[in-house]
């Protein structure tokens, strides 16, 4: 495919998962031979040492009427000077924002991505993206994954025939530290059984649960990445479940420490209430150990597709007791760790960077009349 000028839009700086996941496709891009700008719409400026040169529009993490006018009015400004081949957008705000400036702009291509269900947006994003996209601003509509599609069923037909599936890719670099090295890293125990997860701390990623099971595992402890509103009340419930010498709230971690911290892992758990689809699950699947989730579709998909077994245990939500039991399971059986995490790492082979790459590069292509090989 000819090098292109191609533009990346995302609503915020964060250290969040779509964040992430737009940082991975952008470098992939490159690799690829096009020109590749990261843009934020508004949020701390990023320092990143694969795009120096990527741009806040509004250096402001709280922006108001005002400050998304600003926005507005630069975004349009930007778009006409650089003049890319393709704009990609990541969140409903830069998707309907970002896309409809982009065909003022004369941009030919404008791929938006679906990162969750369109019921977890707010009211006025989700009226914002599917007006957008109704009227014909994306000529391409990537969900993560096929639960996130199916939950836009609903929407006009005009809206839903330019939806395809990509899912997400990751980069994975295994840990240099054996387990013991990066116990010590995270002032984790030497010896007892540690079950680890990975998330914002917030109502979606459901940590509570987790803290329930702790009780009926008196020898787990609980590692927990991630940093949000909820990081008080999941300390004092902690506290009272009297578990709280057994739960190790690590806050946000820079991505390039994550493999250490699975590497100190015996099993990961994700008990999230919705997901679009979970890089933290891919991370832990690549690491090679025994995965526990929440039987919602995406994890489903993830973890099971349209096979029997899944490569590891859905578990119901709200339900400590079917946690407990598996997880103790795990705890007494080597064996049945090392064979589900070799499960895990197998499947995990499915998602990988290149095929997520491939995905957006296709989007792109078809807009502007080009072929490449499609990833197999």
């Amino acid at each position: 495919m000819s090098r292109l000028r191609i533009v990346n839009i995302i609503t915020h700086s964060s250290p969040g998962g779509a964040q992430q996941a737009i940082r991975r496709l952008s470098r992939d891009l490159r690799r690829r031979g096009h020109e590749v700008g990261v843009w934020f719409l508004y949020g701390k400026p990023e320092i990143d040492a694969d795009f120096p040169e990527a741009r806040t529009l509004l250096e402001d993490p709280s922006p108001g009427l005002i400050g998304y006018l600003r926005i507005s009015v630069r975004l349009l400004r930007e778009l006409r000077s650089v003049r890319p081949d393709a704009v990609i957008s990541f969140l409903p705000l830069a998707c309907s924002l970002g896309q409809t400036f982009a065909r003022l702009a004369g941009v030919r291509c404008r791929v938006a991505s679906q990162r969750n269900p369109y019921w977890s947006y707010g009211r006025v994003m989700r009226v914002c993206d599917r007006l957008a996209g109704t009227l014909g601003m994306y000529t391409s509509n990537i969900a993560n994954s096929r639960s996130v599609l199916d939950s836009f069923a609903s929407y006009p037909r005009s809206y839903r025939r330019r939806m395809v599936v990509v899912h997400n890719g990751i980069e994975w670099r295994p840990s240099t530290l054996d387990s013991q090295q990066a116990r010590e890293k995270f002032d984790l125990p030497p010896q007892d059984p540690v079950i680890v997860t990975i998330g914002r701390l917030a109502e979606q990623k459901n940590q509570a649960l987790l803290l329930d099971v702790l009780p009926r595992l008196p020898k787990a402890h609980l590692a927990v990445a991630g940093d949000g509103e909820l990081r008080q009340s999941l300390t004092d419930k902690a506290q009272h479940l009297g578990v709280s010498d057994r739960v190790h709230f690590l806050g946000m971690l820079d991505p390039s420490d994550v493999p250490d911290l699975l590497c100190a892992a015996d099993i990961f758990a994700l008990p999230s209430r919705y997901e679009g689809q979970s890089n933290a699950l891919l991370e832990a699947m690549n690491a090679g150990l025994p995965i526990l989730a929440s039987d919602i579709p995406p994890q489903a998909e993830t973890l099971r597709g349209n096979d029997e077994d899944p490569a590891g245990w859905l578990l119901p939500l709200d339900d400590p007791d079917s946690w407990a039991s598996v997880i103790g399971q795990l705890i007494e059986d080597h064996g049945l760790r090392a064979k589900m995490g070799k499960l895990a790492r197998n499947r995990a082979s499915l998602y990988s960077l290149e095929c997520m790459g491939d995905g957006f590069e296709r989007a792109v292509s078809e807009t502007l009349h080009s072929n490449f090989a499609t990833c197999r």
